[in-house]
């Protein structure tokens, strides 16, 4: 009984199908690689928008309690004078002249408009600012309090309770946060 077997041994080269294989690994994690870079943007760009949001809540909380002093140099942003003349509108110009004039959507390139909601379904308002203001309804009411959008023609006489957020890359509100003004 002498039995001898020889048996093949399989080659150590790579056969067509290891090679596609690694070709195919390579290009996944090429892909991979690509779809992170995108995404690491458009999370920068999202970044870039909550701090012009947040800058604005810094202003606002800086001066809110300065401006109603007779003293307030931003006469368009000043407090306790004329309803009629003391109105968001001339405080905005004034921001967009002066204070933020340097703001820019990181989306656009433009300056970020100040809007009243954002809108899935509309991806141009990605970086826009939501500035809301909120009015306390009567006690006993089921909800505490609403919101509108802070028209150019709202009187800026009295103290304000704004909300503020952005649009993100998909137009979805991310909120920055409530300041008074």
């Amino acid at each position: 009984m002498n039995t001898s077997t020889t048996s093949n041994h399989p080659g150590s080269a790579p056969t067509l199908a290891d090679w596609i294989f690694i070709l195919i690994v390579i290009g996944v994690v090429a892909l991979v690689y690509h779809l992170g870079a995108i995404a690491f943007e458009h999370a920068q760009q999202t970044e870039k928008s909550k701090r012009n949001g947040e800058a604005l809540v810094k202003w606002f909380t800086e001066t809110s309690t300065k401006r109603f002093s007779d003293e307030y140099p931003i006469k368009a942003c000043a407090g306790s004078g004329d309803p009629k003349t003391s109105t968001w509108g001339a405080c905005l110009e004034y921001l967009q002249a002066n204070e933020f004039k340097n703001m820019t959507n990181p989306f656009n390139g433009k300056a970020p408009a100040f809007i009243d909601q954002c809108n899935p379904s509309d991806k141009s308002l990605a970086g826009e600012i939501i500035l809301l203001k909120m009015v306390s309804t009567p006690p006993g009411s089921a909800v505490s309090s609403i919101s509108s959008k802070l028209m150019p023609e709202d009187s800026i006489d009295q103290k304000l309770q704004l909300s503020i957020g952005i649009c993100d890359k998909g137009s979805y509100l991310v909120k920055v946060a409530d300041t008074e003004f």
